[in-house]
């Protein structure tokens, strides 16, 4: 994660120094449990990823992409603070996460530089208050404990579209003389843990995606003859990665159910990318925005004889991130862009040195 600082840094300062371009706004959509293969421009052959397709046809996708550290709380902590685990010690004392850590993340720093910052959705970490306030303008929380959330009017909607919802009222409320760093995290795919019912109970998709990859065949894993299981480390075979294995993909019954729910998921995230990108254009937006995608750490989808994350081989490692830069001649040519500055925009100041870099004691 401390790379992604170094990657931010090289697409702020080219793009802030682009003529007629102001700084650029940032974009961030943060899935959850996401497999590094599962988009449809890494050539999955079933799942349908049209809107990041484009995000990496527009930009690029970076193939070899890993989490230094595969638990998602441990990862969103590295991301919040571009720290190692050794440095932020998140998944060993999970109390308030470090203040100073904190007023070094890129969000701090975006932030003292003029951008309005905001967060959305899932945060896994625990970050006091006043540390928040330092990092973002707009703060809110969403969990996936019930995935469908009870609406106004008494219909429920799903988290995922929720999100959506919410980052559209962002872009809305943006004030046209200040950049914005804008980051969606999604709960989605994460598995409901507490209902292991096959499909709809356990990777509950959001209605807009009901229907889809029903008359498909799943491939099945490519790691998946029983002899790679039974040579796996012990510790391995008697954990809890073993253990979930019987709650997803044990049947093939079960099997199919869950990877087209798995599927649909990743859809509904990618149909929310659509919509934000839809807004960014409406807006005369998209020409000076920035937009990632990435997840929080892979995914075990039967390889080996297991699931979920937290151990150290590729399925759970490799994440999927793809980026799109601002595109200037789109920028000028909207009709509600407001016309480029007179004087040199305001470029970013020197970020602090983040306390990651200290030298580890002797």
């Amino acid at each position: 994660m401390i790379r992604f600082f170094l990657f931010l840094s090289c697409i702020l300062y080219p793009a802030a120094g682009l003529a007629g371009v102001d700084r650029p706004n940032i974009l961030f959509f943060f899935a959850d449990d996401q497999r590094n293969h599962t988009l449809g421009c890494a050539g999955h052959p079933i799942v349908k990823t049209p809107n990041i397709d484009k995000l990496a046809a527009d930009g690029i996708r970076f193939e070899n992409a890993f989490v230094t550290t595969s638990t998602c709380w441990v990862s969103r902590a590295c991301l919040f603070t571009g720290c190692y685990e050794r440095r932020h010690l998140y998944s060993s004392a999970p109390g308030p996460l470090n203040p100073d850590l904190c007023q070094t993340s890129y969000f701090a720093v975006l932030k003292a530089a003029g951008y309005r910052t905001g967060h959305l959705g899932k945060e896994h970490v625990n970050i006091a208050a006043e540390d928040a306030s330092a990092m973002w303008d707009v703060r809110r929380k969403l969990s996936r404990h019930p995935y469908f959330k009870k609406q106004a009017d008494g219909s429920e909607r799903h988290t995922t579209q929720i999100l959506g919802d919410w980052g559209i009222e962002f872009l809305k409320d943006q004030p046209k003389d200040k950049p914005f760093c804008l980051q969606l995290s999604f709960n989605a795919t994460h598995a409901e843990d507490g209902d292991k019912r096959p499909g709809i109970g356990h990777f509950p998709w959001p209605q807009v995606m009901d229907g889809k990859y029903d008359d498909q065949e799943m491939p099945l894993p490519t790691l998946n003859d029983t002899a790679i299981y039974e040579s796996q480390p012990e510790f391995l075979k008697k954990s809890i990665n073993r253990q979930r294995f019987f709650w997803r993909w044990d049947t093939p019954e079960k099997y199919q159910a869950n990877m087209r729910a798995y599927f649909r998921m990743l859809s509904g995230i990618d149909h929310v990318v659509g919509r934000l990108v839809a807004q960014l254009e409406k807006q005369g937006l998209a020409g000076n925005t920035v937009i990632i995608y990435s997840a929080d750490n892979g995914y075990y989808l039967g390889d080996r004889g297991v699931a979920g994350t937290w151990a150290t081989s590729e399925p759970p490692l490799r994440t999927p991130p793809t980026h799109s830069p601002p595109h200037p001649a789109d920028a000028t040519s909207s009709p509600t862009t407001p016309p480029p500055p007179k004087t040199p925009p305001h470029p970013l100041p020197p970020a602090p040195r983040s306390p990651c870099l200290r030298p580890l004691p002797p």
